[in-house]
């Protein structure tokens, strides 16, 4: 992304920016480790396995938000 573009985002989208990358980050690391992400999820830890993420990272990468 370009520079002023994220220089003019609102600070609750570059949040929203930074967490997603995270989240992308992590579950590559899972896929190359093949082990599961722990989340947390309605008050309990819980592991998914890595291979539950191909829908979800794809439903991420059109949901990116724009500037």
């Amino acid at each position: 992304m370009n520079e002023k573009k994220v220089q003019d985002m609102p600070l609750s989208s570059k949040a929203d920016a930074a967490f997603r990358q995270a989240a992308k980050k992590i579950i590559q690391r899972a896929r190359q480790t093949g082990t599961p992400v722990v989340v947390w999820e309605q008050g309990h830890i819980k592991e998914i396995p890595y291979d539950h993420f191909e829908i979800a990272t794809a439903a991420m990468e059109q949901q990116e938000p724009r500037p």
